[in-house]
């Protein structure tokens, strides 16, 4: 579960540095469609439980502790703001809470901008089945799976793409070097 947890903030922390790389002037006035789409309230409604009762939410909650303790390192150099930047951070956590909700809200539109309200009436009730549940629950040892899995297929797709070239290769040189010869002895 640390390695999704891990794997989902790290994605999340690079679209966020990404997002942070441009102006703060553009940025405050850069949308996307999703943002820009018009959704009526049920709909993004339907489209928050979805990102919450399907776990999505869990990656956007694990950043903010993530880039909390990347600070307390950075200033950590420092040992007398230590206690001052934690004391900070706490102070902060209500403003923490309303960025998590934000992000909430930001998916919601882009799940809103691909799902119908009906869909996402559809989807929201599976996840309120037990099934539903069961799901959530192993998601993340499911995501563990999928990622150790790719790893390995990865590193197999690797190997034989590179064995498969050298063949290929070795086998059209051998053909140049007999239509060489043969052009040759012409």
């Amino acid at each position: 579960m640390i390695r999704t947890l891990f794997a989902a903030s790290t994605l999340a922390l690079a679209l966020i540095a990404g997002a942070g790389a441009t102006t703060g002037a553009r940025a405050q006035t850069e949308t996307t469609p999703a943002q820009q789409a018009q959704f009526s309230e049920s709909h993004l409604a339907l489209a928050r439980e979805v990102v919450t009762s399907s776990g999505l939410s869990r990656s956007f909650e694990a950043v903010i502790p993530q880039m909390q303790e990347a600070l307390l390192r950075q200033y950590g150099r420092n040992p007398a703001l230590v206690d001052d930047v934690t004391e900070v951070i706490q102070d902060l956590r209500p403003e923490m809470d309303l960025q998590r909700r934000a992000m909430v809200n930001r998916a919601a539109r882009v799940i809103a901008a691909r799902l119908s309200e009906q869909e996402l009436t559809q989807i929201a009730a599976f996840f309120d089945t037990e099934a539903g549940k069961r799901y959530v629950e192993v998601q993340p040892a499911i995501l563990d799976g999928l990622i150790s899995e790719m790893q390995v297929w990865s590193r197999e797709l690797n190997e034989y793409l590179q064995i498969r070239v050298q063949a290929e290769m070795v086998e059209r040189r051998e053909a140049q070097a007999q239509q060489g010869g043969a052009q040759t002895q012409q």
